[in-house]
């Protein structure tokens, strides 16, 4: 087990897609969470591979050229993160167990959409569970949040100008560890 969280812990592949066509190659002292888990909406395609994950569907749309992306992409392939298992920033409105990928290593392996100033982002890389009675078997309950390796399949970036999340198909849970904060909730509070 050691060796498997150590391997969480590497550095990510750099993306197969870049920022854009034509982006510049990141430097060595470049961030790889900040730079090598973005894709580019407008050229990703299904079949592309980014991170070692297929891109299974796009479905991305701009209002007016030079608009935001809105829509998802859903890569399709094994996702390993450590975080934080818990409720929903929003709980008990949404009841969703949610997932906050805390370890430096996994974030660089999860695909982003490009920050843009046009919309609020809080910069953290969290889903939610498309599944949540596979989550609640696989992981308990998410009312007392835990520290958590798990495997998904089928992550969904999503970006809209309202209230979204990511998701995804938890597959395994790894191993589970010691109970955490809410790292989520505490955010949304200050």
């Amino acid at each position: 087990m050691v060796l498997f969280l150590a391997a969480c812990r590497t550095d990510a592949p750099v993306a197969d897609k870049a920022v854009g066509e034509g982006a510049a190659a990141p430097s060595p002292t470049a961030s790889v969470v900040t730079i090598a888990n973005v894709f580019d909406p407008a050229s990703v395609q299904p079949g592309d591979t980014v991170l070692g994950l297929r891109v299974e569907s796009k479905n991305m749309e701009q209002v007016s050229e030079g608009s935001l992306w809105i829509g998802e992409v859903v890569f399709a392939g094994d996702l390993v993160v450590q975080g934080v298992y818990q409720s929903h920033p929003d709980w008990p409105q949404v009841t969703t167990p949610c997932f906050h990928v805390t370890d430096a290593g996994s974030v660089a392996r999860v695909p982003r959409f490009a920050p843009d100033d046009r919309i609020t982002e809080d910069g953290r890389t969290w889903f939610c569970f498309v599944d949540p009675d596979v989550a609640l078997d696989l992981l308990g309950t998410p009312e007392q949040p835990r520290e958590a390796v798990i495997g998904v399949d089928r992550y969904r970036a999503r970006r809209d100008v309202a209230d979204t999340f990511d998701t995804a198909e938890l597959m395994e849970a790894i191993d589970l560890g010691p109970a955490a904060a809410a790292t989520l909730r505490e955010w949304r509070e200050r």
